[in-house]
């Protein structure tokens, strides 16, 4: 049998009700007195049609849910749960509030309207008891066409679809989950959900295929070379560049192709000059102001060491010394420039060594690229020619010596090659310290790598199978749009349905009194179609709910987009009987149970819920059949109805029956039910009953009665004569057996009703 649960926690006066019973159908009531709750129980199924809900999208402010929680709490929920006789859940809905922010709520499989007084007041007293008239849109009804060989071959694609996506997902997965996954925060990158997905995969195959230079693994094994970089890894040292100074150069070119004139000194002498020249000028510089002693060996200068260095100082300022000096000094320099050059391709040689390693061991995406070897032989063979040059001048420098014309130019062209290997490989060494310097940002990138080769190596693994998920896809789309033209071609017009069941309606109540003008949706009133604003002055508190009523019913066509919806529909009704004539009770009931008579297509069940606080109006529902379940909420528990609060007369009845004809002893509540029995007749037949008469009917129908009159005034009141001998159970069966033959003589279907009711 199938089994309902409903759950309420903190949701106003609900604080804590969880019940779980079982019923043949979903045709429900509720009865409750006013503050047990049931009204809560009805706002939240009408939050269920979502259509009082907004998630502030274009300014709208949200449905405020704060109302319905409980005083003191912030938070509430409601739960609904249906099982069918199998036990599988067929619904299962979970609504979470919190103050100050629109609810949680679950999806449904079913399709719940909610008439109760919040309905009203906001769509139909907010209108002034009139209809918008503004009702569109159509429902998709089921064409004549057969369309089951459509349907079957649409499953059977469906399901060619979903097996082959089982396929391809379980595989992507299980490469994620052994090779990806394990790899440190790639999940937080957007490459992640750009490339690692089934779904993109699947509909974007080779077309989303990355342009890269390295396959999957390859990519792994950089990451893992990143992941080993040393914390303190030094840079590498960059290789400085040589220059030339030009007029240094052209110095050089103009002392070689002059004759300089020779001084007056003796050849040896210039010998002896040429070869410590240097030390002769420290040593004069020592001398003192008088040179009387020598800045060496402190001894005192004669006549003859004055005279040489007289003759030295002479030398010294002589234009052909100060020519091999500068000569000198400038073969130096070129031997300077030979120890940079040799310097330079040392420094090299080690910076390319050491960018090898790097690019090997940590910086994989450098592994392309090299640095560049400097060649020096060329310009170093241009220095020793300049310095072969000058030291032949410095034999004599009344000589010209001869050195091509454009040996200056041939150097600084040697010298740009070598200096412009030496800038493009500062760049790669640059760009080589700046990932290893930034070696988070080269993880990302390898690791963005790894998230697009993965997607490459899928597309060469599963690609054949993505293009055939794609075609069944397109398949189903095509076939889709075919069952939903051949479908689309019957349309039922919502305003007419929403019409014509609320005229249906007010034809139960009001007999032709009102009814609805399809065009206007106004009511009118004994042929007269009213004016805007009429009908809320004309019509009473009851027929405003009358009206209010006939408009939700009609507004059921509203929630429908295609016929086999009506299937699905819950109707979740909160005492609709509300300022009603009891006569109106009674035409209400009958509008219940003739929902499926109303709404035909339906199908084989109807659902709803009716919750009320008048007893009479349950009772009917009751007794009738109407509902096939009868429940009482109290104290934030549901109960099991008890049929005496509906039928008392029967089974005050019953009671009797069983003491006077079954043997079963008699109770506190005896008396009070034979009271209620003769109580029941006298109005039935008196009609104008009074205090008196009940004495009255036990002395005309029952006149040789000596105990009734006593055991039905006295004990049924609570009363006692201590005069008054104790009764026995013997004299309660004779009481009771006096009553049933009073009914049997009057009423005799009655008895014969207990006697089958008792087998």
């Amino acid at each position: 049998m199938p089994k309902v649960k409903l759950q309420c926690t903190n949701i106003a006066p609900l604080t804590n009700l969880d019940n779980e019973f079982e019923n043949k159908s979903l045709k429900i009531g509720v009865f409750a007195n006013n503050g047990c709750g049931k009204t809560f129980i009805s706002r939240m199924f009408r939050l269920l049609e979502r259509t009082n809900i907004n998630d502030n999208d274009g300014g709208v402010q949200p449905f405020n849910t704060d109302k319905l929680i409980t005083l003191g709490e912030t938070k509430s929920s409601f739960g609904f749960k249906i099982s069918d006789d199998q036990g599988n859940i067929v619904e299962d809905i979970k609504i979470d509030l919190t103050q100050n922010i629109p609810p949680t709520i679950s999806q449904t499989e079913y399709l719940y309207h909610t008439f109760n007084q919040d309905f009203v007041d906001e769509n139909i007293r907010a209108l002034g008891y009139e209809h918008t008239e503004d009702v569109q849109g159509f429902i998709l009804g089921k064409t004549n066409i057969d369309i089951s060989d459509d349907n079957i071959k649409l499953s059977e694609l469906n399901k060619n679809k979903k097996d082959l996506r089982d396929t391809i997902e379980a595989n992507i997965n299980s490469f994620i989950e052994k090779h990806i996954d394990s790899i440190a925060n790639i999940r937080r990158l957007s490459d992640y959900s750009r490339y690692v997905s089934v779904d993109v995969f699947l509909a974007n195959g080779e077309n989303g295929k990355q342009d890269l230079q390295k396959k999957f693994k390859d990519y792994v094994t950089d990451y893992d070379k990143i992941k080993s970089v040393p914390e303190n890894l030094s840079d590498i040292n960059p290789v400085p560049s040589i220059q030339v100074d030009e007029s240094l150069l052209s110095e050089i070119l103009n002392i070689l192709s002059t004759a300089y004139t020779l001084s007056h000194f003796a050849d040896d002498f210039k010998e002896e000059m040429r070869n410590k020249q240097d030390f002769i000028e420290k040593g004069l510089a020592f001398l003192n102001e008088n040179n009387e002693r020598c800045p060496f060996c402190k001894q005192k200068l004669e006549a003859d060491a004055l005279s040489l260095i007289d003759k030295y100082n002479d030398f010294i300022h002589d234009n052909e010394s100060k020519t091999i000096k500068r000569i000198q000094l400038l073969i130096q320099h070129i031997e300077n420039k030979r120890k940079e050059l040799t310097l330079l391709r040392t420094k090299n040689t080690e910076a390319s060594n050491q960018y090898n390693v790097y690019k090997t061991k940590y910086i994989p995406s450098c592994e392309s690229l090299s640095l560049e070897s400097v060649e020096i032989k060329a310009i170093d063979e241009l220095f020793v020619e300049l310095k072969n040059a000058l030291d032949s001048k410095l034999q004599d420098i009344s000589m010209v010596v001869n050195v091509p014309d454009d040996i200056a130019k041939m150097i600084q062209k040697q010298l740009s090659t070598v200096n412009n290997v030496v800038e493009r490989n500062l760049s790669l060494i640059s760009q080589i310290n700046g990932k290893k310097n930034a070696i988070g940002e080269e993880n990302k990138e390898v690791r963005r790598n790894i998230c697009k080769a993965a997607y490459n190596d899928w597309v060469d693994k599963y690609g054949t199978d993505q293009k055939r998920y794609i075609d069944l896809d397109k398949q189903i789309v095509a076939l889709e749009f075919e069952i939903k033209r051949k479908q689309d071609s019957v349309k039922i017009s919502k305003k007419k349905l929403v019409a014509d069941t609320i005229r249906q309606v007010l034809d139960y109540f009001f007999s032709g009194k009102y009814s609805l003008d399809d065009d206007t949706f106004r009511l009118v009133f004994q042929s007269k179609t009213l004016e805007k604003e009429q009908t809320k002055n004309i019509l009473s508190e009851g027929e405003k709910n009358i009206v209010a009523f006939a408009y939700y019913l009609g507004d059921t066509h509203t929630i429908i987009e295609k016929e086999d919806d009506y299937k699905r529909l819950f109707f979740i009704i909160d005492d609709p009987i509300s300022s009603m004539d009891f006569t109106y009770v009674y035409t209400m009931s009958g509008v219940i149970r003739d929902l499926k008579l109303m709404f035909p297509k339906l199908g084989e069940r109807l659902r709803q819920i009716v919750l009320t606080h008048n007893s009479d109006f349950i009772r009917i529902l009751s007794s009738n059949k109407i509902l096939d379940k009868i429940l009482l909420l109290k104290n934030n528990s549901l109960q099991e109805w008890n049929d005496n609060f509906t039928v008392p007369y029967i089974n005050h009845l019953l009671d009797i029956y069983l003491i006077a004809r079954k043997g079963v002893r008699a109770s506190h509540t005896t008396a009070n039910s034979i009271r209620h029995i003769i109580e029941t007749i006298d109005k039935f037949e008196s009609i104008n009953s009074n205090e008196d008469s009940v004495k009255e009917f036990i002395k005309t129908y029952i006149p040789d009665d000596k105990k009734s009159y006593t055991y039905i005034n006295d004990l049924s009141h609570g009363g006692w004569r201590t005069e008054q001998q104790p009764m026995t159970d013997d004299d309660y069966q004779e009481v009771c057996e006096t009553i049933i033959k009073l009914v049997e003589s009057r009423y005799p279907n009655q008895i014969k009703y207990c006697n089958e009711f008792t087998k």
